[in-house]
């Protein structure tokens, strides 16, 4: 583990001295010298994610689908959403709001006198263990992670947001990043105070969130084959979460409010949204607004969603109106 983390710091550094240093420099934006690694380690993650896509995930899709569709017309937007998240608009956007958030927290935690439960400090034993350490944080991130989930689905508001996520119909290795760019951001600072708060180093941040995101990938491909009744049981596989993008059905109205979690299934198995019966089942949403998604750009699709946002708020400020036996 330890040189895997020695080669990408290397490989940051190389990139840093030769590339972005002299560029700032000859453009005059010293000023953003500390910042700087931040913006090549999420460009660096994107591209790793994105040649593990191109190179092992879309040649089992073509090998094996889940399903067959005539053409893969509604799939290409969320190659955009891709490219877009690992090594456009999101490291930016991250990059602008997500850093003076981070200051600010490790700012109040100094002038407080805070003591945060941290991993290292609440286990001080995991500190001659690094791979321990790092299942640990692991373990924690993804139980965020599955809260957070459960969160995006439970609150109107915010499902009007992540409903984008869910309304394809044709789910790839390509969907994982469909997400609105305001659901992407509430998610960044969510996993920011996590690790801020269980103590995980950079190193490990990036070792952590490269393992997580490409076994997203890979859940959501558009694949026939699962890891098997055991393992699928201790990792999250294209069957599991394909049942999670399923499609609701006056049959299975909530199918999609179940299997939450990214990358372990042990937190729907020990608080009861655990589904497994292997059914093949349509996806997306049975929502007109939200399925209307379907076809449009990019762009589309995001001024789509404020509008369901817009409404979903205007919907919880709305008085109820009661209506009494005699009516």
């Amino acid at each position: 583990m330890q040189g895997l983390v020695d080669t990408w710091v290397d490989v940051q550094s190389w990139i840093l001295e030769t590339a972005v240093h002299p560029l700032l420099f000859r453009f005059g934006y010293m000023t953003f010298f500390e910042d700087a690694p931040f913006v090549v380690e999420t460009l660096m993650l994107g591209v790793v994610q994105i040649a593990v896509i191109l190179l092992v995930f879309r040649p089992l899709e073509r090998l094996a689908p889940a399903e067959r569709w005539p053409d893969r017309k509604l799939a290409r937007v969320d190659i955009v959403y891709t490219l877009l998240s690992k090594l456009g608009i999101l490291p930016f956007v991250v990059f602008v709001v997500l850093y003076p958030v981070n200051d600010w927290l490790q700012d109040l935690v100094r002038e407080q006198d805070m003591v945060l439960p941290t991993v290292e400090q609440t286990i001080p034993w995991l500190r001659d263990k690094p791979l321990l350490l790092f299942a640990t944080y692991f373990l924690l991130y993804d139980c965020a992670g599955y809260w957070l989930h459960r969160m995006q689905h439970a609150f109107p508001w915010w499902w009007a947001l992540h409903s984008l996520h869910h309304s394809q119909r044709q789910v790839t290795c390509w969907s994982d990043d469909r997400n609105h760019l305001l659901d992407d951001l509430l998610a960044s600072v969510y996993f920011a105070v996590v690790a801020l708060l269980i103590g995980v180093q950079p190193g490990q941040y990036v070792a952590l969130l490269l393992l997580s995101r490409l076994i997203e990938s890979m859940s959501h491909a558009n694949v026939r084959f699962g890891f098997g009744r055991v393992i699928d049981k201790l990792v999250v596989d294209p069957w599991f979460h394909r049942t999670h993008h399923a499609r609701a059905s006056a049959a299975e109205p909530h199918i999609h409010d179940s299997n939450f979690g990214a990358v372990l299934p042990v937190w729907d198995l020990l608080f009861g949204t655990a589904v497994y019966d292997y059914k093949r089942r349509p996806t997306g949403v049975d929502t007109p607004d939200a399925d209307a998604d379907n076809g449009k750009s990019w762009l589309g699709q995001q001024i789509a969603v404020f509008g369901r946002l817009g409404r979903a708020i205007l919907a919880t400020f709305r008085p109820r109106r009661v209506v009494h036996p005699a009516e």
